[in-house]
């Protein structure tokens, strides 16, 4: 997505981080990253275990002592003296990869309507935004509302956690493993979900993942991380033509693309951008029309 003109909504620039830095089991989680992302991207943060995304997602709503390199959120440096940090995550709502580290009630309702409670709002409003967010996550809130999350199945528990963040009305929304423990309906259900979520509320998406399977559905831009630094920075298809590249990454691969690729032992000019199933039978149809 081109810019409007407006700053990015959130930008590192040259950001590095160590954690337990000073002692003998310091460790450089990211260096020297920087990119930009407008409003209204869908943006995969990608790279395979210990890449830097859990860090880099973590800077987002500046829950980490500051480092080297800046952070901005609406052009504005996050760890400027003064900056309102509050603000910050309110606008900036992360759905950790395990539901149950973030749910803090024992009763659903509650649970969601924790976040508008502690900002402030009116008990009528907090209703009204509980109610909207179960809704749309498809839990009923007559059906839901009063339920303990502990009789709650995995998938259940990881919607509530995104109706807690949603009910914030969050214009950034980022979500770390979001289809982690999910059975294929399960996984289905959400990606269509998010999706609607992100159109209808124009919502600037952040999905950060190990697996492209669903991010490649999900999001139309990547960034790709290796050990810490941007190896990789563009639109889904483009990085999807680095196949080979992002399986020596270790990033799991969508299923169309690893059947690309094997493809490529037939025909060699075989692309490895597809998304679909659908889309790799169009073009071994074409190919076996043509041989």
């Amino acid at each position: 997505m081109q810019s409007d003109g407006r700053s990015p909504v959130l930008e590192l620039k040259d950001f590095s981080h160590t954690y337990l830095e000073g002692t003998p089991r310091a460790s450089e989680a990211v260096r020297d990253v920087s990119f930009r992302i407008h409003h209204g991207e869908r943006v995969g943060i990608v790279g395979a275990t210990e890449s830097g995304k859990s860090t880099v997602v973590d800077s987002f709503a500046h829950l980490l002592r500051p480092g080297p390199g800046q952070v901005f959120y609406e052009g504005e440096d996050v760890t400027a003296p003064g900056y309102n940090r509050g603000r910050l995550r309110r606008e900036i709502g992360i759905v950790f990869q395990r539901p149950d580290s973030q749910i803090i009630e024992d009763v659903v309702g509650a649970d969601v309507a924790f976040g508008p409670t502690a900002a402030g709002l009116s008990a009528s409003e907090t209703r009204e935004r509980v109610e909207e967010s179960l809704n749309t996550l498809e839990l009923p809130y007559p059906d839901y509302r009063l339920r303990y999350i502990h009789a709650l199945s995995g998938g259940q528990r990881r919607r509530v956690a995104i109706a807690g963040v949603l009910a914030m009305h969050t214009p950034v929304l980022v979500l770390d493993e979001p289809m982690a423990g999910l059975d294929p309906r399960g996984r289905k259900e959400l990606l269509e979900l998010l999706l609607t979520l992100q159109r209808e509320r124009e919502l600037t998406l952040i999905v950060c993942s190990a697996s492209l399977t669903d991010a490649s559905l999900l999001c139309d831009r990547f960034i790709v991380l290796d050990r810490g630094t941007v190896v990789m920075d563009g639109p889904v298809r483009e990085v999807l033509r680095e196949a080979d590249r992002l399986s020596e990454l270790d990033i799991t691969l969508p299923e169309p693309v690893v059947g690309a690729r094997e493809m490529q032992k037939l025909f060699p000019d075989f692309p490895t951008d597809v998304l679909t199933e659908d889309e790799l039978e169009v073009e071994l149809l074409e190919r076996l029309a043509t041989s």
